[in-house]
């Protein structure tokens, strides 16, 4: 059996950077190495494009330095010709080289990588990756986008407000006079488009509202505040599949000592307490599996799972988070992860329903399936607009000016 050739792609322009390395690495991990070539691609801070085998040890991002010898600088080529990289020439007579990739797997948390904008760049090298696609990417990433979606497809969500940057500039009074008559405190203010809890604040009163404002412009310049729930529970689902072959996994609960999850909580909470030598990113938060609540609430969570990740045209594997109310048990969907932490491989793996390489396997071969899919569009469709432009033709409404005639 002839083994496939899988590109790993992490880090990135990111505030999730490091988070993104530590995903990639599990991943590389529980590949089966005799099914697959492993490509490591570390893409740095800087947008670097780098590949070797060292890239697969937690020690070289500690102080990371791209003249090693055993790294390659690359790039991907867009032609659909080449599929794969290009190992850029560090000689005037050194030899151009190709390494062939047969699938990607985007091992990306926030932008420059989860976005849409990496799997555009694959998109149109006709490369399968692993990933929902640009669209679900790019939705899933903007938190206004993503609440517009879930409303035009009557998903439970809490109240919320958006506004820009510059507006907040130019009418502070107006806008928070705005949010506090459509919205009731506890409120929580979020940059747009940034992950794992970074730049979000919960405000209680006026005061805390400006000041969550203040920081959320730092990190982007759409704005969005939403309507807190006092007594909450948060729970996470996760979705695997494409079009209608969508399945949703076990609930899961994480427990926190905060008011919510941050950045800390979710990725180093566990390396401080156990003192681990190396990080264990998702693995070390405290959550219970299944989640402590009702089956049939965990049904209705499950089955809320598979539509959104149909709305959004995912593909691969997300996972949903889901704010409960204790008072009344309804839950409303907070938003989806299109690229999670570890793949939510935690998730699936419960009950040995899915170990990570079996899970991976099935990932690779999604993406291959939704790129057959995608190749069964026609593309070209023909014309006669350029061959009548020779005899006289016009473009609809166009006039040709005769400049001599001017």
């Amino acid at each position: 059996m002839n083994k496939k050739n899988i590109a790993v792609l992490f880090g990135s322009r990111s505030c999730e950077h490091e988070i993104s390395i530590i995903t990639a690495i599990q991943f590389m991990e529980n590949m089966d190495t005799g099914k697959y070539n492993i490509i490591p691609v570390y893409i740095t801070p800087e947008g670097e494009w780098y590949t070797g085998e060292i890239l697969m040890k937690y020690n070289t991002y500690k102080f990371f330095n791209e003249n090693k010898p055993k790294l390659k600088n690359v790039i991907l080529s867009a032609n659909p010709k080449i599929k794969g990289l290009i190992v850029l020439k560090t000689g005037l007579f050194s030899k151009q080289e190709i390494i062939e990739i047969d699938i990607a797997v985007l091992s990306m948390h926030g932008m420059n990588g989860e976005d849409g904008t990496l799997q555009g760049l694959f998109e149109l090298a006709n490369i399968p990756y692993v990933s929902s696609g640009v669209l679900g990417s790019a939705i899933g990433m903007d938190k206004i986008a993503m609440k517009a979606v879930f409303k035009g497809n009557d998903l439970p969500i809490l109240k919320y407000e958006w506004f820009l940057r510059n507006e907040w500039y130019d009418n502070k009074e107006e806008i928070i006079k705005k949010i506090e008559s459509s919205l009731k405190y506890p409120m929580f203010v979020k940059p747009a488009n940034l992950g794992s809890s970074i730049g979000i604040t919960k405000a209680k009163n006026k005061e805390g509202l400006i000041n969550g404002i203040e920081i959320a412009i730092n990190y982007d310049k759409r704005i969005i505040v939403e309507e807190g729930i006092e007594n909450l529970i948060e729970i996470n689902c996760s979705g695997l599949g494409y079009d209608k072959y969508v399945e949703a996994s076990v609930c899961e609960q994480p427990i926190s000592w905060e008011e919510f999850l941050s950045f800390d909580d979710k990725y180093l909470h566990g390396i401080n307490k156990s003192q681990s030598k190396e990080p264990s990113s998702m693995e070390s938060m405290d959550r219970q599996i299944p989640a402590n609540i009702p089956d049939i609430l965990s049904e209705e969570i499950q089955d809320l799972t598979v539509k959104v990740f149909k709305a959004l045209s995912c593909s691969g594997v997300a996972r949903v988070d889901y704010l409960i109310d204790k008072n009344t048990m309804k839950p409303y969907v907070n938003e989806i992860n299109t690229i999670p932490g570890c793949f939510s491989f935690y998730l699936w793996e419960y009950n040995n329903k899915l170990p990570y390489p079996k899970l991976i396997d099935k990932l690779l071969d999604i993406a291959i399936k939704v790129n057959e899919e995608k190749n069964k569009n026609n593309y070209s469709y023909q014309s006669k607009i350029i061959g009548n432009l020779g005899k006289g033709g016009k473009l609809g409404g166009c006039k040709t000016v005769n400049k001599q005639s001017k």
